[in-house]
């Protein structure tokens, strides 16, 4: 096993199991959904339970919240967020669950999350699926992040105490996307009148989280590699394809038409086939 699951300060992630084969069967490697950035477990829902049901050869599959995220917040928050962490919270994830190899699905900061375990810890990782996502560093020039970030920024200057309604109204001005709006909103405790998960030490991470830093003449995965992009969004671009090669020898790109960023909550029906498509391979 890579000392790189070794890392100090691993967080123990929350977790729903849409699927647990029986003890005896012959099961194919376990498939492990990672969210993205402001998201839980609960985002892959429908698509976990579509794979329970529809995935030929069984296989376990389960979603995790990530690092100061869903009720993985709730229990350890935590100030570093840098990808060498969150991979290593997923590797002693597998660990503690007695999985030696895993297929690996994420999205947006999931997706980097779940490249980056490919690429340092390779013979853990039976396969990897990116959702719209590239193995870049991004800036502020680049206008998906720089949305990402102002985004953040607002977040924190939210009020405490603010009702969930008067939260809605305060982001509607920057964030006229009711959907984005809803789905920021299920981070907003009614109860507690405040955010569920630590919004001020996710801004101070911006950069880790912007950054990807690992040196592809060192590391590479020469797994299976799928890359589903959405055809709306600007988060992967031509200009990235000679890295990912780089990375990822053996990967494989389609565009789901129409779907932007949020590629598997705006078109699951696609990505659930073409997930299906790439674990009955």
């Amino acid at each position: 096993m890579a000392a790189f699951s070794t890392a100090v300060n691993t967080v123990d992630l929350h977790y729903t199991d849409f699927v647990l084969p029986e003890p005896n069967a012959a099961d194919a490697p376990p498939v492990l959904l990672l969210h993205g950035l402001l998201g839980n477990r609960r985002n892959f829902a429908t698509i976990g339970r579509s794979l329970a049901q529809q995935l030929e050869k069984p296989r376990r599959v389960t979603a995790v919240d990530l690092r100061n995220h869903g009720d993985t917040a709730a229990t350890q928050a935590v100030p570093e967020m840098t990808y060498t962490d969150m991979a290593a919270d997923v590797l002693q994830f597998l660990d503690r669950h007695g999985i030696d190899r895993a297929v690996l699905v994420g999205h947006s900061m999931g997706g980097k999350v779940a490249q980056t375990v490919a690429l340092t810890a390779p013979e853990r990782v039976d396969g990897l699926v990116v959702l719209d996502i590239a193995p870049v560093p991004y800036t502020q020039e680049d206008a998906p992040w720089k949305a990402v970030v102002d985004i953040l920024f607002l977040l924190d200057r939210i009020p405490v105490g603010s009702s969930k309604k008067e939260v809605d109204q305060l982001l509607l001005p920057a964030i006229p996307d009711s959907a984005l709006r809803a789905f920021i909103l299920t981070n907003w405790g009614a109860k507690e009148s405040n955010w569920k998960i630590p919004i001020s030490s996710i801004v101070k991470q911006i950069e880790a989280l912007a950054s990807f830093d690992i040196d592809p003449s060192v590391h590479q995965y020469h797994g299976d590699v799928f890359l589903i992009h959405g055809g709306q969004s600007r988060f992967v671009r031509h200009a990235y394809m000679d890295r990912i090669g780089e990375y990822f020898p053996n990967h494989l790109l389609t565009t789901i038409k129409g779907a932007g960023h949020w590629v598997h909550a705006e078109a699951p029906q696609d990505t659930t086939a073409l997930l299906k498509r790439f674990l009955d391979r």
